[in-house]
């Protein structure tokens, strides 16, 4: 359900639910000093005191308060509150609140957050990425940024040229009609001119290598060079 058509979704629910449990004669209405009560004999219900109102009906229900209101019928659910909003039917799913938004449906997912946005399996940017995955990940084979993040460097192998920061690497390819940044394993050969933070001194069969992580490299006149240990 589209972000922008949140509310309407609520309001049209609540309508539609307050509209359904118009009472009967034959309607039971009870008041007291804290509201006032009615239900019918075919199951609809409606009531309202000092703090909201609430009704039922053969579709569904409606609920309004001081602190939101909630909507519920055959076709989905909607809640809007203080901090934000929710809708979702059989086929998408929707919410905003104060750090950002989420839409979810039969097409793909989409969210927006204080950091970046994320379409589909493509974030906006490696910020967005961080924010999606949470502190201490590290960035996966594979995943595509919309574009580099902002301290890679452009390196090149083979005629190839990749994008590098913070030892990882990526390339440019097409995701259906955008271009995109997708991670890719350090290419063999290839050769940077600092080591990432975090390497760590090792000797395999006698030679020296820096392993950073998964990768290892070996020293050479013009910086360092990805190599592949077998």
């Amino acid at each position: 359900m589209p972000m922008l058509h949140m509310r309407r979704a609520i309001a049209v629910i609540t309508v539609c639910a307050v509209a359904s449990v118009t009472m009967p004669l034959t309607a039971q209405v009870r008041s007291t000093h804290r509201g006032t009560v009615a239900h019918g004999n075919d199951g609809k219900a409606a009531a309202a005191g000092p703090r909201g109102v609430a009704v039922k009906g053969e579709e569904g229900y409606a609920a309004a308060g001081r602190r939101g209101a909630v909507a519920t019928g055959e076709e989905g659910y909607a809640a809007v509150g203080r901090h934000g909003a929710v809708a979702a039917n059989d086929d998408s799913y929707a919410r905003v609140g104060p750090r950002g938004a989420v839409v979810a449906g039969e097409e793909g997912v989409a969210a927006v957050g204080r950091r970046g946005v994320v379409v589909g399996d493509r974030y906006e940017s490696y910020d967005a990425w961080k924010v999606a995955a949470g502190v201490g990940a590290a960035i996966a084979i594979g995943t595509m940024l919309a574009k580099p993040p902002a301290a890679a460097t452009t390196v090149v192998s083979s005629g190839s040229s990749y994008y590098y920061a913070d030892g990882v690497y990526y390339t440019r390819v097409m995701s259906g009609d955008a271009v995109v940044y997708q991670v890719v394993s350090p290419p063999a050969g290839i050769v940077i001119q600092t080591l990432p933070a975090g390497c760590t001194s090792v000797k395999v069969s006698g030679v020296a290598y820096s392993q950073c992580g998964p990768t290892y490299y070996e020293r050479v006149d013009s910086g360092y060079r990805v190599v592949v240990l077998h």
